[in-house]
């Protein structure tokens, strides 16, 4: 290659890179569901070990399949997942609804200046303790240059543990004043000009500055916490509220902007208070509440809260059966069939997930095969019977085995890949089914898309025995078809992120084909799709017959893809659009 050095002037560059490769992304990351002791409503979480769930949410001691389902995911291999907290939050006809605990804090004329509330919903915030110190000064200075009435600034000895936002104490022995730091300069500090002092002070006297801060600690069990050096400045670092509802995770505070003059704005001295009147909301859950709602940014509920988490693929709620016995908001089956269709609903939306759905019935394969009937869709599939696990105590407890199953889902696809199905894998953390079946048993029920968990001898364990969607349509009957559809779909439309704003035209669709066509290639040869050439076991096409003028007018490319998961030549086809002039990549 030449150095050679050019002559002066302008000189095009090499056109920049407009798109990376595209990947396929992680798969096998459920979104699980359900009720907690405490934790973010609303918000999913990623959790990722048994523990860590167990430090977020806490045991629930009534009950509940929730934390069954997250041991038996990790126990099957799962690496993480999202978990979402249910409790009932509106109330419609006087019933509990979930309530924060919480105390409020008077200062030193009787006024509320700070209301203290649990981290979340629940009746564990009753016991949160909480202790309130007007701290001693933890520094101290003093005044160099007199001041004066009027003076808006001090020159001081040293500025060490003093910042901007800091209350500072000025006195002398016999008179004090109380301002705001809003800048420093060198040994300088500033406050408002609205502040004006009331009177001189004499550095000889001496005068002393001392800033002006309290302490909040906090406990619950065996957790502490301690936020020293508060105070109700805004403009500080140490904010109470920037502090604490930052920093903790037991507590929230509200400051209640009161009247009162510093310094006895600031909360009186509490020797470990119990905050109080929190509510679980948790035997009255509807399906309403698991259903939710998607209103927007920080404003969507239940089940529609997954829709902003991208990485989560899969969807269970184990939850919804303990419920069915013992929540007074579910007042029949009927209320389970809604939310297992509006998880269904959601991935037959999206794309790009799959629900793993529990039969009611625990042992009755009659009422599973009833059960069944009501649903019809390749984005979802049901397993049956429930499952026996061990307890802390050793005794044995049948839990709905959708967690169990999901960390299968998991764990076959971090070795293998979504087109490797989910099936004869033995269970772990399994001791027994609820009812054994027999081999013509698994074979009606496989027959009707319900995926059996059968005991198999010689040290085999209990085993996923089927990988059956619900769906009618024989092209999507296999889990792992629609499932690798998914990933690629997904995929497509992440990797395609590069192309809105550009232009529509014939160079774009050449571009979209190669890089398409370059990821299915690459598939193929890892064993996603089948076919003795890559011509047989997919195709790519974004052209004018996918672009036509209506759709370029709208601002939207094309690009048709089909794949051979099952059979060569045989393509299970599905379409990826992008708008590329005013939002982003869509699917149809």
């Amino acid at each position: 290659m030449s150095n050679a050095l050019r002559a002066p002037g302008v000189y095009q560059a090499p056109d920049e890179k407009r798109y990376v490769s595209l990947e396929l992304g992680k798969t096998g990351i459920p979104g699980f569901v359900g009720v907690t002791l405490r934790g973010p409503t609303n918000t999913p979480v990623r959790i990722t070990s048994e523990a860590h769930f167990l430090d977020v949410y806490g045991h629930l001691e009534e009950g509940g399949y929730l934390f069954d389902a997250i041991r038996g995911f990790f126990q099957n291999g799962g690496e993480y997942c999202y978990v979402l907290r249910i409790a009932h939050m509106v109330r419609r006809r006087g019933e509990e609804t979930a309530r924060m605990a919480q105390t409020k804090l008077k200062d030193g004329e009787g006024r509320t200046t700070l209301t203290i509330y649990a981290a979340n919903e629940g009746a564990w915030g009753n016991e949160v303790r909480v202790q309130v110190v007007r701290q001693k000064p933890r520094v101290s200075t003093f005044l160099t240059l007199d001041l004066a009435a009027g003076d808006t600034s001090a020159v001081i000895k040293s500025t060490h543990g003093l910042s901007r936002g800091t209350i500072v104490k000025i006195f002398d022995g016999q008179s004090e004043a109380y301002r705001t730091i809003l800048d420093l300069s060198g040994k300088t500090i500033t406050w408002s000009g609205e502040q004006p002092l009331d009177q001189g002070f004499r550095s000889g006297a001496p005068t002393y500055i001392e800033p002006v801060e309290f302490t909040v600690d906090v406990k619950y069990g065996m957790r502490t916490e301690s936020f020293p050096n508060l105070t109700l400045s805004p403009q500080s670092d140490q904010y109470v509220e920037r502090i604490i509802n930052t920093q903790s995770e037991i507590i929230q505070v509200e400051d209640q902007r009161s009247s009162t003059a510093v310094p006895e704005n600031r909360p009186v001295d509490v020797v470990e208070r119990f905050l109080e009147s929190g509510a679980d909301g948790l035997f009255t859950v509807t399906a309403e509440d698991f259903i939710g709602a998607n209103i927007g940014p920080e404003e969507r509920f239940g089940l529609a809260a997954y829709e902003a988490i991208d990485g989560v693929d899969l969807l269970a709620a184990p939850d919804l059966m303990w419920c069915l016995h013992k929540s007074a908001g579910f007042g029949t089956e009927k209320d389970v069939e809604v939310v297992q269709q509006a998880m269904i609903t959601q991935c037959e939306r999206l794309k790009t997930r799959f629900a793993i759905l529990d039969l009611p019935d625990p042992v009755d394969h009659r009422r599973a095969s009833q059960w069944r009937l009501l649903f019809d869709s390749a984005y979802a599939a049901f397993y049956y019977p429930w499952v026996y696990v061990e307890t802390a105590d050793g005794s044995r407890r049948l839990v709905p085995p959708s967690g169990h199953v999901a960390g299968v889902f998991s764990q076959c696809d971090q070795k293998m890949g979504p087109y490797r199905a989910p099936a004869n894998e033995e269970l772990k953390g399994v001791v027994d089914v609820g009812r054994e079946l027999f081999t013509t048993d698994v074979g009606v029920l496989n027959g009707e898309g319900i995926n059996c968990l059968k005991p198999f001898t010689g040290g085999r364990g209990i085993r996923v025995w089927g990988a059956r969607t619900v769906s009618s349509d024989q092209q999507w009957v296999f889990v792992n078809v629609r499932r690798v559809v998914n990933a690629v779909i997904s995929s497509v439309e992440q990797g395609l992120q590069w192309a809105v704003f550009e232009s529509n035209t014939p160079f774009l669709w050449k571009t979209l084909t190669r890089q398409v066509s370059a990821f299915l290639k690459d598939l193929y040869d890892k064993g996603f799709f089948r076919g003795n050439t890559p011509e047989e076991a997919f195709y790519v096409k974004c052209d004018d017959e996918t672009n036509p003028q209506e759709i370029r007018d709208a601002g939207i490319v094309v690009i048709e893809c089909g794949v051979a998961p099952v059979r060569p030549a045989e393509y299970l086809v599905f379409r990826v659009s992008a708008d590329v002039d005013n939002v982003g990549p869509a699917d149809e």
